[in-house]
């Protein structure tokens, strides 16, 4: 298996647990005035910072030339702010354990209960040859929960570029104007109290489109909206992924031991590398 074939099995199982069984949210077109930046910002910011931790669980497949057929598979996740993650990803039939994998910064565990020989775990980050940025599982698992840090942002670094009255959605760029890091799609998925969530992700890096992931079928769970279906295609790679997700529990205090990368890498007598 190959540094990407771990990234990519990676990034399914993260996407495999964001959804929960809410209430559907409506999203009919609400867009009838010019939109505001700041509004839809803070709408973003409001809804990351309601959580705190989440588990759950969820089915995905996934097609890249690294497979000769398109794969599916069950998945379970536990996160915590600010990027601790623990994975596990099962047949999706007989619903073995295939891999799991444990992260805390930019230190993480990777551990495959049918072939031990392959466990392993890292105590720094690395740079991988597929990609043209140094990355972690932590920097995956942000890219893909918490894309931006929506409060933090300046008014400067980000715009609206256009409006679709026919959809209600609204394109913001952010990063600059010659060199963006990213475009995002959002719509206002309520009329009575204004709420944008994001549908579209294009993530650049030096003027190449490496990732688009798209978001929809919004639920509202204890206020918090997440979408139940989400699509993540890596062009340059040829690799696309398709989550359907359900089974979310938010704020329940997950345990230190949760995360203890070092104390399992003990149990399973690793080397580090």
């Amino acid at each position: 298996m190959n540094r990407f074939s771990i990234i990519c099995m990676l990034l399914c199982v993260l996407q495999s647990g964001c959804v929960g069984m809410g209430s559907r949210v409506d999203s009919r077109n609400f867009l009838a005035r010019e939109p505001v930046l700041g509004a839809i910002l803070a709408d973003l910011a409001v809804n990351d910072r309601a959580i705190e931790d989440f588990r759950g669980g969820g089915t995905f497949t996934l097609e890249s030339p690294e497979f000769e057929a398109r794969r599916r598979f069950r998945g379970s996740i536990k996160f915590r702010r600010p990027a601790d993650l623990y994975v596990q990803g099962n047949h999706r039939l007989t619903n073995v354990t295939l891999f799991k994998l444990m992260c805390v910064g930019e230190e993480f565990l990777m551990e495959f209960p049918t072939a031990k020989d392959q466990s392993f775990y890292h105590l720094a980050g690395e740079e991988f040859d597929d990609l043209p940025f140094s990355v972690s599982p932590s920097d995956i698992a942000r890219e893909m929960f918490l894309p931006e840090a929506w409060s933090e942002l300046h008014s400067r670094e980000v715009r609206i570029i256009s409006t679709d009255v026919s959809d209600g959605s609204v394109l913001l760029e952010i990063g600059p104007r010659r060199n963006p890091k990213r475009r995002l799609r959002v719509v206002q998925v309520e009329s009575s109290e204004p709420r944008w969530v994001w549908v579209r992700s294009e993530r650049f890096s030096d003027g190449e489109l490496i990732a688009v992931t798209e978001a929809s079928a919004y639920n509202k769970l204890d206020g918090v909206l997440f979408p139940t279906r989400v699509d993540a295609h890596f062009p340059t790679e040829e690799t696309r992924m398709t989550f359907s997700m359900r089974n979310i529990r938010l704020n329940t205090g997950l345990s230190d031991s949760t995360f203890d990368i070092l104390g399992r890498a003990r149990e399973l007598n690793l080397e580090a590398r």
